[in-house]
């Protein structure tokens, strides 16, 4: 094979784990919101799927960040011995990784921490909604740096 059929296969793999990912982390999020306010009766149901789809969400999180780091280091630009690390313009890339680890990595940890809370019968504390917005807003920003931030970063010719 060779290397575009690699890199083809290891993005696809990244957008189905970031899709999944995604996903998952909207669905868990919305669970533990809605679980303080259920009958007791239906509270291990939702355990049940909250841990099921964490499980799942934390498989494809591995996965996208996985990929997304095989490509960074294997990035052929127009020096191929240069990861996207250090490629002139890729600014964009370490912004976008800032909001990927600040934004989205931040809301999985607290998602993640409150299905084992919630797991263990500990219901004190709500979910918040701030994390809403922190994931909404992370998405939109890794969305336009990674269609738009080679563009925006182009380096000087």
């Amino acid at each position: 094979m060779d290397d575009f059929t690699n890199y083809t296969w290891v993005l696809s793999a990244h957008l189905i784990g970031v899709i999944l990912w995604l996903g998952c982390l909207i669905a868990v999020y919305w669970l533990l919101r809605i679980h303080t306010h259920t009958p007791k009766d239906a509270q291990d149901q939702l355990t049940l799927m909250e841990r099921s789809l964490a499980m799942v969400m934390d498989l494809a999180a591995t996965v996208a960040i996985g990929c997304g780091l095989v490509m960074a280091l294997t990035h052929n630009s127009t020096h191929p011995t240069t990861s996207l690390f250090g490629a002139p313009g890729a600014g964009w890339f370490h912004i976008k990784l800032t909001v990927v680890v600040l934004g989205i990595l931040s809301v999985h940890g607290l998602v993640r921490a409150r299905v084992g809370r919630f797991s263990r019968g500990d219901l004190k504390k709500k979910m918040p909604a701030w994390p809403w917005t922190v994931l909404l807003v992370s998405i939109v920003l890794v969305v336009l740096l990674v269609k738009l931030g080679p563009i925006w970063f182009k380096p000087a010719s």
